[in-house]
């Protein structure tokens, strides 16, 4: 017998038609209460336009594209690049957990290296490193207001480099990644560090790929996918991938790495963005 029923001769089936009217009344006085809380509900939020949307810094809507440049500072500028941005812009991406100490006002006056963050288009002659968009929000250009242009020598170096590299057997590099080359759109620091490990380790060349809210072309590539040494396939816990990564990490400025991440596709090499990356190769090897 079930705690709280009523036995009876007839069976469930009396209990249950005999419990009936009393939750039918239940309901009736009860249902005044309910049409009263739903009332109230729907007039809220006609008064309250917007209480269903998402609150500012949660990454959605208009932070979107804020956060996306976030991201994008954190893992492609060195630690001393400034970013001057206008006023509105500044309040959204610090907002979005942008560092306050790298933003500064567009007035500022900066000696080291410094980029712009707009929402309008950049002025002639400037450099477009990367941009970010999202639905509802302004568009966020990173713009180089003074890019470096590699002198004569420089670029003849950064062509030749390209050239041997691109020539190189073990190289294997095709499509995208060998028109780059064949153009010699290379950051010059990423270029001597290929030439080294192309010369001495036989590394494969999958791709140049840019990060993400970086244009395709335009500016000089400063990451490369390497997806073998040698023969042998590059992967997470081989012998012949600790030997690259050991390779990697004994290098000296200019051509120490930003960043190397193994990858189910290979091994990923980036330098952050340097506005002139020929001048810096020229000032710091002999």
């Amino acid at each position: 017998m079930r705690e709280g029923l009523i036995p009876s001769p007839r069976g469930g089936a009396h209990r249950e038609r005999a419990r009936r009217p009393r939750r039918s009344r239940l309901l009736w006085y009860l249902s005044p209460l309910v049409v009263a809380a739903v009332v109230t509900v729907v007039a809220l939020l006609v008064l309250r336009p917007g209480a269903s949307e998402p609150p500012a810094g949660t990454g959605q809507g208009e932070d979107a594209a804020a956060a996306d440049l976030v991201r994008w500072v954190d893992g492609e500028l060195p630690p001393e690049t400034v970013l001057l941005v206008p006023d509105d812009v500044r309040a959204d991406v610090t907002a979005a957990g942008g560092d306050e100490e790298r933003l500064r006002p567009l007035d500022s006056d900066v000696s080291g290296p410094r980029l712009l963050v707009l929402s309008e288009e950049p002025a002639p002659g400037s450099t477009t490193v990367a941009r970010f968009a999202a639905p509802g929000s302004a568009t966020l250009t990173v713009v180089d207001p003074e890019p470096g242009q590699p002198t004569a020598e420089e670029l003849d170096r950064r062509q030749r480099l390209s050239a041997a590299i691109l020539a190189n057997p073990n190289t294997g590099a095709t499509g995208r990644a060998a028109d780059i080359l064949q153009r010699g759109d290379v950051d010059a620091r990423l270029l001597g560090l290929l030439a080294v490990l192309v010369a001495q380790l036989g590394v494969g060349i999958a791709d140049f790929p840019p990060a993400a809210g970086e244009p395709a072309d335009g500016v000089l590539a400063r990451s490369v996918l390497l997806d073998r040494v040698g023969t042998e396939p590059v992967a997470d816990g081989q012998a012949v991938t600790d030997r690259l990564l050991a390779f990697l990490d004994a290098q000296l400025p200019p051509f120490a790495p930003q960043r190397v991440e193994v990858t189910d596709e290979g091994v990923l090499v980036g330098f952050g963005y340097e506005s002139a990356p020929d001048a810096l190769v020229t000032e710091q090897t002999p």
